[in-house]
């Protein structure tokens, strides 16, 4: 509870720089950072003085379970957006903060008609995003939770992939792992990559069969109490030539990009730091992504560890480090892993 009001005060911070009465939160992982509320199709509206959630018949009893009294609930019938406007007279609200990232134009504009030509709509972004990108104790549980169970599935998984079995196979007898190692379910899309298919950071598992000699990329993740994970190995089914050497070099760059990382580090240092150790063997023309991103709430979210960050590592933050090599037609390998910033310097997960 004192974790949550902290949050809130924050926020009625941000509303006296942007000179707002109120915030409204419709972004399903702010509410639950913001509330604790764990069910979806919901918005919160923070005002200077009340914290309001509004739901429909759906979620009213979950919301009173999860929310305890430092939330009014408020069910509606229909639009939320309509009820904003009889809040908003009742408190003498005349202006409101919404998120622009997490509302359609759409919505925008059933927003506008609903609140009438004289309300102000103040456009945010990532004023909540700042504010989860710095990891509680409580979250850091859960994540090194997260992580822990793909892991243990990765390790569960690794005997059954050698050639014959189809990708497919292979993600859906990973996912059952996860569950039954307790996670809630994949975090993502889980992704295996064979051969060819491995040259696409993002391909999707298909019936394809592992041949003699292929990397697999192995992409996954678990949800644990919605914290998520976010890791990938390389495996190979035979004796790979060129990719042999391939990997011994991306685990190079990914080590000396992690020994960068510090509180005030700058973080487009350890993105070029990655690249430069490839570019020795020639190889960061086959690295088109950035380094990294943070896991949360979100499996992508901030901070982004990219070399064109202006940010600094802040003790807190919790992102993957991820160099690639993937060459079209040919293949692929990742190694990724998560790291979280600690007050001295980092700490894998």
């Amino acid at each position: 509870m004192k974790l949550l009001k902290n949050r809130l005060q924050k926020v009625r911070k941000s509303l006296k720089t942007s000179k707002a009465q109120a915030m409204l939160i419709t972004s399903v992982c702010n509410v639950r950072y913001l509330s604790g509320f764990t069910g979806n199709e919901c918005c919160l509206l923070i005002t200077e003085k009340e914290n309001l959630f509004l739901g429909d018949f759906r979620y009213i009893e979950q919301a009173q379970k999860e929310l305890g009294s430092l939330f009014k609930v408020l069910r509606i019938e229909g639009n939320a957006y309509s009820h904003l406007k009889s809040i908003a007279q009742a408190q003498k609200i005349n202006s409101i903060n919404f998120e622009s990232e997490h509302i359609t134009y759409e919505q925008y504009r059933n927003l506008k008609a609903a609140l009438g030509v004289n309300f102000r709509l103040l456009a945010t972004k990532n004023i909540i995003e700042q504010l989860r990108m710095l990891k509680s104790p409580r979250e850091l549980q859960l994540i090194r939770k997260a992580v822990f169970i793909t892991k243990k599935s990765l390790q569960a998984l690794k005997p059954l992939i050698k050639p014959g079995v189809t990708e497919i196979f292979l993600k859906n007898k990973l996912n059952e792992i996860m569950r039954e190692n307790g996670a809630n379910g994949p975090a993502f899309e889980t992704i295996v990559a064979s051969g060819p298919n491995a040259a696409m950071p993002h391909a999707a598992a298909t019936n394809r069969k592992i041949g003699k000699n292929d990397p697999v990329i192995v992409d996954v993740g678990a949800d644990y109490k919605g914290y998520k994970s976010d890791l990938t190995r390389t495996f190979f089914s035979g004796k790979i030539t060129q990719y042999v050497k391939y990997y011994k070099l991306l685990a190079a760059a990914q080590d000396r990009a992690i020994k960068l990382i510090r509180p005030q580090g700058e973080i487009h240092k350890t993105d070029q730091k990655a690249r430069e150790v490839l570019n020795t063997a020639d190889l960061g023309k086959y690295f088109g992504h950035a380094l990294g991103h943070g896991v949360g709430l979100e499996v992508h979210e901030k901070p982004y560890i990219s070399g064109k960050s202006k940010e600094r590592f802040i003790a807190g933050m919790v992102f993957t480090v991820e160099p690639g090599v993937y060459i079209p037609g040919s293949g692929g390998i990742r190694i990724e892993d998560m790291v979280v910033v600690t007050k001295k310097g980092y700490k894998v997960l």
